[in-house]
């Protein structure tokens, strides 16, 4: 009797494991696009805010993170996706509202470091955030280069802000 026993139980666990990989095959062959995810949000992104209210200088800093993570393929393996990055939002102070810089993809520099640049016809303004932190706290600092046409003739100069979220 425990023969038979055993001999079923071996049938059975031997027929789950071949409607497994029956099932794995399956798969594998499904002409349903395919699509992983592995990132989760980073302490750069985020929408971060002067810790001087009096500012003169950048008021508010929205970072963003696109996530790369997600590959489609389709049924000829030809897939799409993978490209993670930040973008920066700047807001400069301005009157009566804050000036809207608009959004641009950063540049990893490294050592944590992301820069994103603006061109305009007066200056290109260099504008580079990293996270720190104090004191169980999370700080973004914004670090910007401005330089300063040489038809506009003024001097260049350079920022540093600190923010939280």
């Amino acid at each position: 009797m425990d023969n038979l026993l055993s001999a079923r139980r071996t049938t059975a666990l031997l027929s789950s494991v071949l409607l497994l990989i029956g099932l794995v095959a399956a798969l594998s062959v499904s002409n349903a696009p395919a699509a992983q995810a592995l990132c989760s949000k980073p302490a750069l992104a985020g929408d971060w805010r002067n810790i001087d209210a009096n500012t003169r200088s950048m008021t508010r800093v929205v970072v963003g993170f696109q996530c790369g993570d997600v590959v489609l393929c389709d049924e000829n393996g030809n897939c799409t996706g993978g490209d993670s990055y930040y973008t920066v939002h700047p807001y400069g102070k301005c009157h009566p509202t804050d000036c809207d810089w608009g959004a641009r993809r950063t540049q990893d520099m490294g050592n944590g470091w992301q820069r994103a640049i603006y061109s305009h016809s007066w200056a290109t303004k260099y504008v580079w955030v990293k996270t720190y932190q104090y004191y169980g706290r999370t700080y973004l600092r914004v670090w910007v280069r401005t330089d300063f046409t040489d038809a506009d003739g003024r001097t260049d100069y350079t920022t540093d802000e600190w923010m939280l979220q």
